[in-house]
């Protein structure tokens, strides 16, 4: 067994070179956000710094706040003075979706602390990781028909025709590590998902109440990506039409339209805290998660501002399921199963 201390500097390595592939030329920054908010470890982002200082990496690390709509402005002429930027920071997964203008690297870690970069979350290697989404882009860009269910009650099908199968969201930032592939067009979709836990945001946008409980499930009606309609408890979906209505006028954005969706594709994902303390916190960890799916509502651009997180997804990509009940059933298309068999880490990880 890999000593604790040798797993930590193998996740360094694995964020260093293996995803952002820094040089010992390169000058690095680290915007690293104050731990007293309670997502990144005060330790974090200065093990990576010393690690990268001590490989010959000259590296500066920068302390922020929490997020809010304008966090970017004046940060993004420092950045531009950087080889690579690593983000433990939520301000790094905002405008992710938007082509990036600079040269410098941007890469958005999504390891909290020590113990995460350690585990096997942090360890399997990024390239194996895109070598995995990349066969699950390669499924999807040749489905035919999809289906989503949960155990719920979601109950989504759509036909993918050239016009609607595109995958072309991808994030313009570098994730670490990689757990999701390519957001889906949403606009096949037709049936109902049940809504359940909370509604969250999607790390674009700030706003407040951030996060809306739903107490009893509630189904959310599709016509061809656009919510049509809410059934189930009255009162629930009076807070839940409220809190559309009140983000869609912030923002001046379509609140009915449901954009795109991926499911989590890294079972090495922990999350060892209450979903309550921080619902925000709980999906914006738990999407790499093959245990949900996730879709990006609220405004007709990724991701939308309103999260929904489907729990144990099936998804049947033409009569075959990629996802049965949360777990990932690689074994079901040759793309994903060669890519298995092909790394060590992949074949661990699944078992």
């Amino acid at each position: 067994m890999i000593a604790e201390n040798e797993r930590l500097k193998l996740g360094a390595h694995n964020l260093l070179f293996n995803c952002a592939n820094l040089s010992t030329h390169d000058k690095l920054l680290i915007v690293s956000e104050d731990p007293s908010l309670g997502w990144y470890s005060k330790n974090i982002a200065g093990f990576i710094a010393n690690q990268a200082k001590s490989l010959g990496i000259t590296t500066t690390i920068l302390e922020v706040d929490a997020p809010n709509n304008d966090s970017k402005k004046d940060l993004n002429r420092l950045i531009d003075t950087f080889d690579c930027v690593i983000f433990f920071a939520r301000i790094g997964d905002q405008q992710r979706f938007k082509a990036q203008k600079s040269e410098t690297k941007r890469v958005m870690a999504y390891v909290r602390d020590e113990n995460s970069l350690a585990s096997a979350f942090g360890c399997v290697p990024q390239q194996a990781l895109v070598s995995l989404k990349e066969a699950i882009d390669l499924i999807f860009l040749h489905a035919n028909e999809v289906k989503i269910t949960c155990p719920l009650g979601t109950n989504l099908s759509g036909e993918y025709k050239m016009e609607n199968k595109n995958l072309i969201y991808d994030v313009g930032v570098t994730r670490f590590p990689l757990a999701v592939p390519a957001p889906v067009n949403a606009n096949a979709l037709n049936g109902r998902v049940a809504l359940s836990k909370y509604l969250t945001p999607t790390g674009s946008k700030v706003y407040k109440p951030t996060s809306v409980a739903i107490n009893k499930i509630v189904y959310s009606n599709l016509r061809n990506g656009r919510i049509s309609g809410f059934e189930g408890d009255q009162e629930v979906i009076k807070t839940i039409e409220n809190h559309y209505s009140s983000v869609s006028r912030k923002f001046n954005i379509d609140k009915d339209f449901v954009h795109s969706w991926h499911a989590g594709i890294h079972p090495g994902i922990q999350y060892d805290k209450t979903i309550a303390e921080d619902p925000d916190r709980w999906s914006n960890t738990m999407f790499a998660s093959p245990k949900y799916c996730h879709f990006h509502t609220c405004g007709n651009y990724a991701p939308g501002e309103i999260c929904w997180m489907v729990g144990n997804p099936t998804i049947i990509i033409d009569g075959k399921a990629l996802w049965e009940d949360g777990v990932m059933r690689n074994e079901n298309f040759p793309e994903t199963f060669d890519c298995i068999k092909s790394w060590k880490a992949l074949n661990k990880l699944f078992k």
